[in-house]
């Protein structure tokens, strides 16, 4: 789960020649063995009342769960040391598909298997580490558990907004209790303050509800494409791994030297950013595993979302849109995730050979909202929501969902609208043959101040010979990198 505080024991006893302060150590000593003895017995009855009402209820695939636990075990059996007490693994992402799948009984389950991997390192203590982790990783994975599924429904057929929403107040209550266990269990057992062990934990919190997040995809995937969509999501999962293993090996000299003084405050800041922005290269590497998931569901349009993606960027170049900068970021992740809402259409209609039906296409129009609704709580993707949002609205008022007119439409939507249009022409769907790329430029002109903005097809139009001479590259590239 969260960061795990190793105890290391009481605090030295000084070596003091007066008797009186021997006795008064030893005796302090004692009592807080008796305190640490009963905290493990309160969480002790309070997991084994969670296990004993919730595990007889469990229900689905058992080798789905089998293969979760497995994945979990293998995360926490190699866990990544935070500054010397504590340690963190990614095992998260498979306790939220858990959650989702299996409700509190799969998690239950899970528990005290996990509290057991951290054995095969041998930096992680062993003594009463290991059972007060059994009972408290039952007790914060159930409860965030039961939160889910008060929230959202556990085991489910097809996806709902709510879930979203619901595993990150899940995920939200698991971190908050087991950074509370861990405070409260540490500051018996070494004597120290509550505060000091929340500090350490507290800067963790936007890692986990990645993590919840990305498990939640997890069950989607498997939801829609069985057991193959676990194994999608093993590698998004690993990279989060990398990347706070990176993160934590340049910044732990730093962080602890800082806990003495802060005269080396401008390096460190400077290895964060630094850090930070291989944590956003992780996520975006995570974010293509979750379209190359998505691109398994229909066969058709694989690697369209990529070539979309290169396609805006460089029209955004042309448009001065500085590189690196938010409005940059928001607009290559938009470009990517922009069908995420599809995940939300019956495969009967998004993979329809003919024509749609009114009703259908009512339907099929709500993807925008639905991707929206995904993505617009996860905050660093916020700017891109806005844009899968409004990635069908027209320069002339007549796209949907919202009939946004001109400059009301933001600029990476416009943008967005030029270049998938091209794609999409020029590339075989279902129901009809790829058009040529002098046909797919006809029609960009013939909508040129209908449906596009003007800048933007003239933006086209100054890199539209480097695209033709590049497309077949683009097509191959995209096509391996999915695959």
């Amino acid at each position: 789960m969260a960061t795990t505080s190793v105890p290391q024991g009481p605090e030295p006893i000084p070596i003091n020649s007066r008797k009186q302060e021997l006795e008064e150590a030893a005796q302090s000593h004692s009592y807080s063995r008796v305190r640490v003895w009963a905290f493990l017995t309160i969480e002790l009855i309070i997991a084994a009342a969670l296990f004993i009402t919730e595990v007889p209820q469990l229900e689905g695939a058992l080798i789905v769960l089998a293969v979760l636990i497995a994945l979990d075990v293998f995360a926490d059996s190699s866990p990544i040391m935070t500054y010397g007490e504590g340690y963190i693994s990614v095992g998260f992402v498979f306790v939220a598909a858990m959650m989702v799948l299996f409700g509190p009984a799969g998690v239950l389950i899970a528990a005290p298997i996990e509290a057991l991997a951290p054995l095969a390192s041998k930096d992680i203590k062993r003594n009463l580490w290991i059972p007060h982790n059994a009972f408290m990783f039952a007790i914060v994975y159930g409860a965030g558990a039961l939160v889910y599924g008060l929230l959202a429904e556990v085991a489910p057929d097809d996806f709902a907004l709510v879930m979203l929403p619901a595993i990150l107040v899940a995920t939200l209550t698991s971190f908050t209790l087991n950074a509370f266990f861990i405070a409260v269990f540490g500051s018996i057992y070494q004597g120290r303050s509550v505060s000091q062990f929340w500090a350490k934990s507290a800067w963790l919190l936007p890692h986990y509800l990645a993590f919840g997040a990305t498990g939640l995809a997890l069950a989607l995937a498997y939801v829609a494409l069985g057991l193959p969509g676990i194994l999608a999501f093993v590698a998004p999962a690993f990279m989060f791994r990398l990347a706070i293993r990176q993160y934590v090996a340049k910044t732990k000299d730093n962080v602890g030297k800082l806990q003495i003084q802060n005269t080396q405050l401008q390096e460190a800041n400077v290895e964060i950013s630094r850090v930070s922005e291989e944590l956003r290269v992780s996520y975006d590497g995570t974010l293509e595993a979750l379209v190359n998931a998505l691109d398994a569901r229909d066969q058709e349009t694989k690697g369209h979302s990529l070539r979309v993606q290169r396609y805006m960027m460089d029209i955004a170049r042309e448009f001065g849109v500085p590189e690196g900068t938010k409005e940059w970021v928001d607009m290559s992740r938009g470009a990517l995730l922009h069908d995420v809402g599809k995940i939300g259409v019956s495969d009967t209609i998004l993979l329809k050979p003919g024509k749609l039906t009114d009703e259908e296409w009512t339907s099929m129009r709500k993807h925008p909202e639905i991707g929206f609704n995904m993505l617009k709580q996860v905050k660093f993707l916020e700017g891109a929501a806005g844009i899968i949002l409004a990635h069908h609205e027209r320069w002339d008022g007549m796209g949907y969902p919202k009939g946004l007119h001109e400059d009301e439409v933001p600029l990476g939507a416009r943008i967005f609208m030029v270049c998938d249009t091209f794609d999409s022409m020029t590339s075989d769907r279902p129901y009809r043959k790829a058009l040529s790329t002098q046909q797919a430029l006809n029609e960009i002109l013939k909508y040129n101040g209908t449906q596009f903005d003007p800048k933007v097809v003239e933006a086209f139009l100054d890199i539209y010979e480097i695209w033709v001479k590049d497309r077949e590259e683009m097509l191959e590239e995209s096509s391996l990198r999915a695959a």
